[in-house]
Order: C-alpha cells, then structure tokens, then sequence
C-alpha cells in the first residue's frame, strides 16, 4: 500500500550522520551531525587535496641517478648487447610519448564530474581507476568511472603494443628489442619526472620491463 509523503511519520533524527555527506558536493552542516561509530571516524580521518593546490618541484633525472633504474640495470643488460645508457630521446619514442600525454588529457577533460570549465581529472585518479570528486548521483558516477576504466585500458594497451607488439608469438629476439624500446620509454620518464603523463607512461614500460624480463628469464 502506498503512502502519501506528507503522511509518513517524521525521522526521529532529522540529521544524517557525516560519513554520508561524502556523496554531495556542497553539504550544509546543518544537515549532519559528527558520527561516533567507526565509519564517521574513518571517513573524518579522510584528506583529499585540492586540485588546485597540488605542484610539483620535481625535476627529471638520469637513469645512473634514479634508485629504480639502478636496480634494474643489471637484469637489462644481459639482454642488451652492447648496452648504452639512452643519451637521447629517439624521435619515434618522443613522438609515442606526446601521443600518450594528448590521450591522457583528453581523458582527464572529459571524464571529470564537473561541467566547471578547467576542471581536470588526476593523473593519480586515472592509474587508480577511480573518481574522488563528490557527486550525489552514484550510479552517474560510477558509469563515468567505468567508462574512464575503458578508455584507460585501451590507451595502455596500445602504448604497449607500441613498445612490443605481441607477447605470445614473439621470439628472444623480439622481446630484446621490446625491452630495449620499453627501457628507453622509462628513460623519458625518468627524464621528464614531474610533468603530466610521465609517471603513468613510466608505469606502461616498467610493465613491459618486466614481462620481457619475465620472458627471457636470467637472474
């Protein structure tokens, strides 16, 4: 049996607890009240930074003085023979890279939950998977967090297959030239460490690193 609105009994507590103000934008105080359970201490324990406060003072650096790369050296170079530490950005890596960042941005611009002008994803959202803006609407949210996720996976997909085309059917020979490709995409990183798109595209060729590593097998 349906009820009229105006005839159902009033709540016995009008305000909600603070935990459940984290899907509304702009909620009004009054509307809320500090919330002694477990959740309410989580979620205060809860800090997320402003967009636009974030910066970055981090400048690039060279693989001989990057902690990471150092430590992959020696597995890389029983692959790669003669190994040189890249000097130089090749034309067709840069080019692979500045498509990536483009792609990146698109993505950034238009799976955002605002229509504000300006207002940009996170990298970090992107590599996560995930949307920390507020919205009151989940279900709209969530559909704009998978088809980011979608969008994402193909971009990483084919930056991989830039780097190696395919893992099944490639032979040694293949996979070192993969790994070489793959080593020097994480030189531009390195390089470009603090700029837009250079940690997530870091991330693709450590990746692929890996697998190649992986594959060809050593100590």
């Amino acid at each position: 049996m349906d009820l009229e609105h105006n005839k159902l009994p009033p709540t016995l507590i009008r305000c909600k607890p603070d935990w459940h103000s984290a899907e509304v934008e702009t909620p009004r105080g009054t509307d809320y009240y500090e919330s002694s359970r477990a959740l309410g201490d989580l979620y205060r324990a809860i800090t997320i930074t402003d967009t636009a406060a974030i910066s970055s003072d981090d400048t690039g650096r060279e693989l001989s003085t990057d902690p990471i790369s150092q430590a992959l050296i020696p597995r890389v170079e029983q692959h790669i023979y003669p190994y040189i530490e890249p000097e130089s950005t090749s034309p067709e890596l840069a080019e692979l890279f500045h498509k990536y960042v483009d792609e990146l941005r698109y993505i950034c611009a238009t799976h955002t939950l605002s229509s504000a002008a300006g207002v940009r994803l996170l990298e970090e959202e992107v590599v996560v998977g995930t949307i920390l803006a507020k919205c009151s609407q989940k279900r709209w949210r969530s559909d704009r967090i998978y088809r980011m996720r979608l969008h994402t996976t193909v971009l990483v997909q084919n930056t991989q297959h830039e780097l190696l085309e395919s893992w099944e059917s490639a032979s040694a020979d293949e996979l070192c030239h993969g790994l070489d490709m793959a080593w020097r995409a994480w030189d531009i990183s390195v390089r470009n460490k603090g700029s837009f798109g250079s940690s997530s595209f870091g991330l693709i060729a450590l990746g692929v690193i890996f697998g190649c590593l992986d594959k060809l097998g050593g100590k």
